[in-house]
């Protein structure tokens, strides 16, 4: 009985330390009375040849080792490294925990890609310090990725390792790593919409097409607006008031707009945009002095007001242009201005319409010739210097018409 009790205990040990078989309890009554039959357990002698690997710590919970392992580690015996790896559209990025290269004492300036020109970088994400390499459509064949593929898919694939430390010396104890990374892509893929649909069992349509609004601009020579300048020519001496007319054409327009005048001014040519101008309506108030309004404008289709006429030094044109705003009746903000200003900082209401239009040429003639009261030299410098504004005389002026479109929103509904 005592050498079958040695022999029992010399199996039983044999079998914690590693042979092969899962039983945690051992039972036998060869040749014994129920009465003396071993039941033994595991002990710690299953953690004394620390199957735990990266310096992890082995403790026996019931009957096996479990493994407890260093930070940047995991698995059941702690053999894997922590790793992240993501496949995006645009760039894949892979990420080893900081902690794996300090405990394999590497530094980062030894961990690269497949091409060692390619360095990681440290990243910080989620709280956790990773070593990390970002490849791009752009540096994928410069950092050595290998890229495959089939009918399929296509896989780009790298490797983040480290080389070893060269001190000069015979022997070397530095660890190396390599950690192998893909990502492969589908050239199919099936979508989905994000919401379910809905049969529908009525047919309903909408038409928005963009209506036409036309605004003239003309002028007269008396505040009764009965006697406008006949064009294509003009005469308006320097020193006389011109009357002018804005007003929306149509009689079936009327009743859509009413409209006010932002801004007037003058120009030496046809572009309004030009940086030599002269002022004559500012935001809706009288910038010249010799502006007046005729009319309560802002409250009907029509806008009238009167200036002294003017020339440009050294240009022989005057161009009017006038800024206009279509506002629409009852509007809860008024169309009209209120001079002087009173500047409040409102924004314009989102169905006003503001267009620009504009009138002229207006051509200022040379001076006639004084050749029977002044000098030659005098005569030669007025040639030089355009006309002079205390001439007398009658001055042409050719006006062309500028009429501008104004666009407005005409929608039709279609009904059931």
């Amino acid at each position: 009985q005592e050498r079958a009790v040695r022999c029992l205990l010399l199996f039983s040990w044999l079998r914690l330390a590693g042979c092969e078989g899962n039983e945690g309890e051992l039972v036998s009554t060869h040749g014994l009375r129920p009465r003396v039959a071993l039941h033994l357990k595991r002990s710690p002698v299953a953690c004394l040849s620390n199957p735990c690997q990266h310096q992890g710590h082995c403790q026996v919970m019931g009957d096996r080792p479990v493994c407890s392992c260093k930070p940047g580690f995991q698995g059941e015996f702690c053999q894997d490294v922590v790793l992240k790896l993501a496949c995006e559209e645009e760039h894949m990025k892979m990420m080893v925990r900081k902690e794996v290269f300090e405990l394999l004492k590497i530094p980062r300036e030894l961990v690269h890609l497949k091409n060692q020109a390619c360095k990681v970088s440290e990243k910080e994400e989620e709280g956790e310090l990773f070593f990390a390499a970002t490849l791009t459509g752009e540096n994928h064949t410069a950092c050595g990725s290998i890229i495959q593929k089939n009918n399929s898919h296509v896989s780009y694939s790298n490797v983040i390792e480290s080389e070893q430390e060269a001190h000069g010396a015979m022997i070397s104890r530095s660890f190396q790593l390599e950690v192998h990374f893909s990502c492969i892509y589908a050239y199919e893929q099936v979508v989905r919409l994000p919401f379910a649909l809905t049969a529908v069992d009525k047919l309903v349509q909408s038409v928005v097409r963009e209506g036409h609004f036309n605004v003239s601009m003309r002028l007269y020579k008396s505040p009764s607006y009965l006697q406008p300048y006949q064009l294509p020519t003009v005469a308006a001496p320097l020193m006389d008031t011109l009357y002018v007319l804005l007003k929306i054409e149509g009689q079936h327009q009327l009743k859509y707009f009413l409209m006010s005048v932002l801004d007037c001014w003058a120009t030496p040519s046809m572009d309004p945009f030009q940086s030599v101008r002269h002022k004559l309506i500012e935001q809706g108030c009288p910038h010249d002095k010799t502006v007046t309004y005729l009319n309560a404008i802002g409250e009907s289709s029509t806008a009238k007001f009167s200036f002294q006429m003017f020339q440009f030094v050294g240009y022989p044109e005057v161009f009017l242009h006038c800024r206009v705003r279509l506002c629409l009746p009852n509007s809860p903000e008024p169309c009209a201005k209120q001079c002087p200003r009173h500047w409040k900082n409102k924004r314009a209401l989102v169905d006003d319409h503001n267009k620009i239009v504009s009138y002229g040429p207006i051509h200022l003639p040379a001076a006639p010739s004084l050749e029977a009261e002044t000098h030659h030299s005098s005569t030669d410098q007025q040639d030089l210097a355009g006309p002079s504004p205390w001439l007398p005389g009658a001055l042409v002026l050719l006006c062309v018409l500028g009429v501008l479109t104004v666009a407005a929103a005409a929608v039709s509904v279609g009904r059931r």
